[in-house]
């Protein structure tokens, strides 16, 4: 499972900067305007509220092994259609295809590990595939740098494809989940209603939970800093590719190695202090950067704020963000949950996608991270007051927190909830 884990991470990080560095190429290649550009990558974050919302049902009809191995399928389709773009439509489709199979992977991949790993294993793979993620990220920066003096962004864009048919290699020697099988052993599958569930009284504080969250997740601006990295360091004084696309990369690595920190003490200090120490972090980066472009030096300071910000967010949401939604909605309702969660999550990556190069140019680094350091102060208080404390905890004990009201249950009720 720790495997599957680190190879999807992989793929799934080097397919959000294979764009960035094959954009500084494609942008000439093409002619774009910066609008144009912010399009290529909300036509990506439109596939992935497409894919959110299908894999909430694919998950739970074809079960979660088969929806991964079919996503690498279409994720190799869409690979091969953006490859071999003529235009910006054909790349802008290929894009969203890609963009559908990510974000089928990302309802269902949080749902395979929960009832793949054990209970004191479960947040350590979900750290795992973080780190994974942050480390192919930074591949496809060095990627786009190591490929830009030849401008081949077309092969840029192909690797990613490599590594999603390791995945499905992979996956061809990994079973079906216990969870699923008896899911479908009791019919539960097929149950309609599942909207109204989980938005009854019984899950609605927990649906209102990971919505926010995820929420909080773009809003902080996560995908700004990996989407548009090379055009933040051009902002703050960085020119040669070097510059644009290595050190992006030596950022990522940073925070892959926060990312690896945290699956290894994770299960000593518990989910929340992990969270509230990222989300510090997130702050600080966002408040370094504010101080550079106020003092009108923004080259090292704004170094140190993404790679704090960068930090902070792997070793906090991006590690656990996913875990919550996976560990309280029972067997039947855990797909329609995650999505739930992702639909707040992508459209908020989809304005941020579209539009945040836009901003940072109409009203300048100061206030964008001015701004953005406001939301992230506002995500603490959230993480502070109301995440609750998983850790050692099973799924069941967890599902029964938030369906008695966010109060934990005592252990003859967990045991009886389990049999």
């Amino acid at each position: 499972m720790s495997i599957f884990a680190l190879i999807l991470g992989l793929t799934c990080g080097y397919d959000a900067t294979a764009m960035a560095g094959a954009l500084l190429l494609v942008t000439d290649h093409f002619d774009l305007t910066t609008t144009q550009q912010g399009s290529l990558y909300a036509a990506t974050a439109a596939g992935w509220i497409v894919g959110a919302v299908v894999g909430s049902k694919l998950v739970n009809a074809l079960g979660r092994r088969k929806t991964l191995l079919g996503l690498t399928l279409l994720y190799l389709v869409a690979t091969g259609i953006a490859v071999t773009a003529a235009n910006p439509l054909w790349l802008g489709a290929g894009r969203f295809g890609q963009g559908t199979a990510i974000g089928i992977a990302i309802v269902t991949t949080p749902i395979f590990i929960a009832e793949s790993a054990t209970t004191r294993a479960r947040g350590r793979i979900a750290v795992l595939y973080q780190v994974a993620t942050s480390v192919g990220i930074a591949m496809g920066y060095f990627g786009g740098y190591f490929l830009a003096d030849s401008g081949q962004w077309r092969l840029m864009l192909a690797i990613p494809g490599v590594l999603a048919l390791a995945t499905a290699l992979w996956l061809l020697g990994l079973p079906e989940t216990e969870r699923w099988r008896q899911l479908r052993r009791e019919g539960a599958a097929r149950q309609v209603g599942v909207v109204r569930a989980i938005f009854g009284p019984r899950y609605r504080r927990l649906t209102l939970f990971v919505v926010t969250l995820g929420f909080f997740v773009q809003a902080t601006g996560i995908n700004a800093m990996v989407f548009f990295s090379p055009r933040i360091f051009q902002h703050i004084g960085y020119t040669d590719d070097f510059g644009l696309l290595v050190l992006p990369g030596f950022v990522q690595l940073a925070g892959a190695a926060a990312a690896l920190v945290c699956a290894l003490t994770i299960d000593r200090f518990g989910r929340r202090p992990v969270l509230l120490t990222g989300t510090t972090l997130m702050g600080l980066g966002h408040a370094l950067l504010v101080i550079g472009f106020a003092t009108d030096s923004p080259g090292v300071v704004g170094f140190l704020g993404l790679i704090a910000f960068i930090v902070g967010f792997n070793s906090g949401f991006g590690a656990l963000v996913w875990v919550f939604a996976a560990e309280g909605f029972p067997d039947h309702l855990r797909g329609a949950g995650a999505s739930v969660m992702l639909l707040t999550n992508l459209t908020t990556n989809l304005f941020v996608a579209q539009f945040f190069l836009d901003v940072l140019n109409a009203i300048g680094g100061l206030l964008t991270f001015l701004v953005l350091f406001a939301i992230t102060a506002l995500a603490w208080i959230f993480v502070f007051f109301l995440a609750p404390e998983t850790k050692g905890r099973s799924l069941d004990e967890v599902q029964s927190y938030w369906e008695a009201g966010r109060r934990w249950p005592a252990p003859d009720d967990t045991h009886a909830a389990a049999s």
